[in-house]
């Protein structure tokens, strides 16, 4: 309505300036950098992160006392995502093909942290593995990380490539310098799809292929995983031509 009252509470915009802080960091936050980011007083911030502990919009860490974002955020964010149109079409195509396969299937989006899971289809014989919805993948020891890195633009993925670099041990990355890596995405481009054997999970293999909309916007990634025996592009080149096949036509 013409000279409707648009006045918010002012509360509200701050709880979200705080939890928009809390989903663009990459890892447990502070207390005194979240009242820093917000140019508020320690009281202040721990006043609305006490309810947001309540609520579920946050959690923390009972070791460091650092917060992240809690399990209510997570299904807020699941819900917002299953109403964007383009990734209701992508389950419906991930069912598709398990169905049609009868492979594990992984559905993964790009988020504040970095690739990050919102569905799972299970084949008929499930594979041991510790993925789930939420879970954020890394960069250069997944396929489906791999294919976010060759497939968006580059200013993307480049901060949590250089943090998986500098990490102390851990991951077992694809590659260890900024030259390798350009060879894998400009392969990875070159082929369609992005192919990880064994680098996250001994005995599991995974091939993950871009989603594109009709914009030529990249909506997520989508992954079969399976044992290796099975998943590779020498025994399964028939079902890697296929999904290769049925992910390029998805924006049609």
């Amino acid at each position: 309505m013409k000279g409707e009252d648009r006045r918010g509470i002012k509360a509200v915009e701050v709880a979200g300036h705080i939890l928009d802080h809390l989903a663009r960091a990459q890892a447990p936050v502070a207390l005194r950098e979240l009242a820093a980011a917000g140019h508020m007083s320690p009281g202040k911030i721990h006043r609305y992160l006490a309810s947001f502990l309540v609520t579920g919009l946050a959690r923390q860490d009972p070791d460091t006392r650092q917060y992240a974002l809690g399990p209510l955020a997570m299904k807020l964010g699941l819900a917002a995502l299953n109403s964007y149109q383009p990734l209701r079409d992508a389950i419906a195509l991930q069912r598709e093909l398990r169905d049609r396969i009868d492979e594990t299937l992984v559905l993964s989006v790009w988020g504040a942290q970095g690739p990050t899971i919102v569905h799972i289809e299970e084949s008929s014989q499930p594979i041991i593995m510790t993925m789930r919805i939420g879970a954020v993948l890394p960069i250069l020891a997944t396929a489906t990380g791999l294919a976010f890195a060759s497939f968006l633009p580059r200013h993307f993925s480049e901060p949590l490539i250089r943090t998986e670099l500098e990490a102390v041990g851990g991951l077992n990355l694809f590659a260890r310098d900024p030259a390798a890596i350009d060879r894998l995405i400009t392969e990875v481009r070159d082929q369609g799809y992005a192919y990880n054997e064994g680098h996250l999970m001994q005995g599991v293999s995974a091939a993950a292929f871009p989603l594109f909309d009709r914009t030529a916007t990249l909506v997520g990634v989508l992954a079969v995983m399976g044992r290796q025996e099975r998943v590779n592009p020498r025994d399964g080149a028939q079902m890697i031509a296929c999904l290769k096949k049925e992910t390029r036509n998805f924006s049609h």
